[in-house]
């Protein structure tokens, strides 16, 4: 089942205009040098053209969108090419911020969880039998000797509450959600060029 709405999160989609004089044929003889790379398998259906890649090299300038369709719309005197292509891309940047966004929530649940800990461990201290103070032999008074520690002061020991740090895991979301904005808008105009630059280009001899 296809969800238009969702599929649009990781799908670079457009157009771009053609020449009415080219032929289907002579449309995608242009487009293929772009698209056949080592690992790419792509099947013409008329005045359509689908692709798969299978690990795409880094050089590959259509490495980002792993799969697709292209196909040829004509209408009146006029023809576009429109595609509809898969990003991995888009996708791993939309899908990062809510790891980090986990990772966040994460912490502040472990936190949470220390916190109740060590109150009720203070509450259970607060329920115990008060100790007995130690007093000091007087001959040990007199020579100044320090009057032994009240073992039912609360000391003063620093806490460490809250040292799991969602900040983090909020920084690195809202970097990669700026990414996948920037994309969403980069990944179709960088298909659009070079589909374009590609149907520019004298065809293969």
């Amino acid at each position: 089942m296809r969800i238009p709405l969702i599929e649009a999160i990781w799908r670079a989609r457009g157009d771009v205009p053609l020449d009415p004089a080219l032929s289907d044929a002579e449309v995608f003889a242009r487009l293929d040098p772009l698209l056949r790379t080592p690992g790419t398998t792509i099947v013409t259906e008329g005045a359509m053209l689908r692709y798969d890649k299978d690990n795409p090299a880094a050089q590959d300038k259509f490495a980002t969108f792993t799969r697709g369709r292209l196909w040829i719309d004509r209408a009146g005197q006029g023809a576009v090419l429109r595609f509809d292509l898969f990003s991995h891309a888009l996708l791993l940047c939309f899908l990062a911020p809510l790891l980090f966004l986990g990772f966040a929530q994460m912490a502040v649940a472990i936190n949470g969880w220390e916190a109740a800990s060590g109150a009720a461990s203070e509450e259970k201290k607060a329920d115990d039998k008060p100790k007995p103070v130690k007093q000091l032999n007087p001959v040990d008074e007199f020579l100044g000797a320090p009057a032994p520690e009240d073992p039912n002061a609360k000391k003063d020991e620093k806490k460490d509450e809250g040292r799991h740090s969602p900040i983090e895991g909020y920084v690195l979301a809202g970097i990669f959600f700026l990414i996948y904005l920037v994309g969403r808008w980069l990944e179709p105009w960088l298909a659009r060029r070079r589909l374009r630059a590609a149907l520019a280009a004298p065809p293969p001899i």
